[in-house]
């Protein structure tokens, strides 16, 4: 037997200062239904009978399991799939934020708590929000992955007694290696998608390859040398994979 449909609703609900926005469907089914799907999106289905008010409180109840599953999805989207509507999120130093858009004929990208404000002056024009956003995003894994190179470089005093000179830092989208190192062109490469990664995270990556310019290899000493500086590089190794889309080492 066919489920009748009575239309959509796109629904706004708060719980504890997270906005959890979801689609509620109207059919004749016998059950409240959740499911986020493959983009992230949460879906409600319930009966006409069933009050709002126990929707939300269902929605409330499940909640962790909603923001893992939208969390999830949100890892396994290419950088270039965001669509740059209000209230949609997105990863950032393990954390997830929202993106806030605003009109305003000044226009200006800038974080604020948990939230990015995109303040545009046409929010329909979504290739200019994307570029705005690339740009900001470019600014800040420059800022991020350029602190931490430097507080490694300069905390350790093993670089300088190799006589190793500072890097130059580059950023790119790398699809199996959350970095690279070429000691003989003194040069480190640092993958994108590492700026939604917890900062301890970002930490061991960048002590990783650093490292590669006294141990070229993955040698013993190589990891001894790891353990001497960052003792607990495996657990942060660990939660890198933990929290990456599809593992990526």
């Amino acid at each position: 037997m066919a489920v009748k449909s009575y239309g959509n609703e796109e629904r706004l609900l708060i719980v504890d200062g997270v906005e959890i926005k979801y689609v509620l469907t109207r059919k004749s089914v016998k059950n409240v239904n959740l499911r986020i799907d493959a983009a992230g999106a949460v879906k409600v289905s319930a009966s006409r009978r069933v009050p709002a008010a126990y929707i939300e409180e269902f929605m409330r109840q499940h909640k962790e399991l909603i923001l893992k599953a939208v969390g999830r999805a949100a890892k396994r989207r290419p950088e270039s799939c965001l669509q740059y509507k209000d209230g949609e999120q997105f990863w950032l130093l393990g954390e997830l934020y929202q993106i806030k858009i605003m009109r305003n004929p000044e226009e200006n990208v800038y974080l604020d708590n948990k939230d990015l404000w995109l303040q545009v002056k046409n929010p329909d024009n979504i290739r200019h929000m994307e570029l705005m956003f690339e740009r900001w995003l470019r600014s800040y894994q420059e800022q991020i992955y350029g602190k931490i190179s430097r507080q490694i470089y300069d905390c350790y005093d093993c670089f300088s007694q190799f006589d190793i000179v500072y890097p130059e830092i580059r950023i790119r989208r790398m699809t199996s290696r959350w970095g690279s190192c070429q000691p003989y062109r003194g040069i480190i490469t640092l993958n994108s998608k590492l700026i939604e990664m917890p900062l301890g995270c970002i930490e061991y990556v960048v002590l990783h390859e650093f490292c590669h310019f006294i141990h070229p290899d993955h040698s013993k000493a190589f990891h001894s040398l790891m353990t001497e500086l960052m003792p607990d590089w495996k657990q942060r190794k660990k939660l890198l994979n933990e929290q990456a889309a599809g593992g990526a080492t």
